[in-house]
């Protein structure tokens, strides 16, 4: 059996395949910060997304990175319930770009790091065909491999622009992008839930 090239499995919601509003959606995050390198395991993706669900489990502050960006893509703004977050997680693949783990959260990854990453990615989009990916901040969005091409901006009320990219997979299915301010800093679920709507409701162009 080949191995995979990617070194974290990615997160694949139960419910992944039948998407949201009739679209696949891939959330890509940056990396994966491990002060000790023995918890950068195959499954440390999955882990963390699991731990959100634990209602045992501690709350660190990363976790609210989180939950801002589910509030946003589900539309509810108010304190949502642990079954709400794994409701809708579940719709979603999950997956850190960068495959070497970062040991300290206000580290960078590597220009080497980041080209490193770019074949595990394609893999990634080609076993799973995402039909939209939302990227979390726009230094991962300029890090990312640019054999694609440029969309059309995706455009909100004539008054708002935002710049959206497309990669094509082996078998000719196209994988949309768009860059998001990322849920860590200041980031407004109320505002990102309706770029987020439009452009998963955006026409395959």
């Amino acid at each position: 059996m080949r191995k995979n090239l990617f070194r974290f499995e990615p997160w694949i919601g139960e419910l992944y395949f039948e998407g949201i509003n009739g679209k696949k959606i891939m959330i890509l995050g940056e990396s994966h910060y491990c002060a000790n390198e023995n918890d950068a395991t195959p499954d440390i993706t999955n882990r963390v997304i699991n731990d959100l669900f634990n209602p045992d489990s501690e709350h660190e502050s990363y976790k609210n990175t989180y939950t801002k960006f589910i509030r946003a893509l589900s539309g509810n703004f108010s304190r949502s319930s642990t079954n709400e977050k794994k409701e809708w997680w579940n719709k979603v693949l999950f997956y850190n770009y960068v495959q070497f783990p970062i040991s300290s959260a206000r580290q960078a990854p590597s220009s080497k790091e980041f080209v490193d990453s770019a074949d595990a990615f394609f893999e990634v989009l080609n076993l799973y065909k995402p039909d939209c990916v939302l990227v979390w901040g726009t230094r991962l969005y300029k890090n990312l491999p640019r054999q694609g091409h440029q969309l059309p901006d995706l455009i909100i009320d004539s008054r708002e622009s935002f710049e959206t990219w497309a990669y094509e997979t082996s078998d000719g299915h196209i994988v949309q992008l768009i860059p998001h301010t990322h849920p860590s800093s200041a980031f407004s679920p109320d505002y990102w839930h309706t770029v987020f709507m439009a452009f998963l409701n955006r026409k395959v162009i």
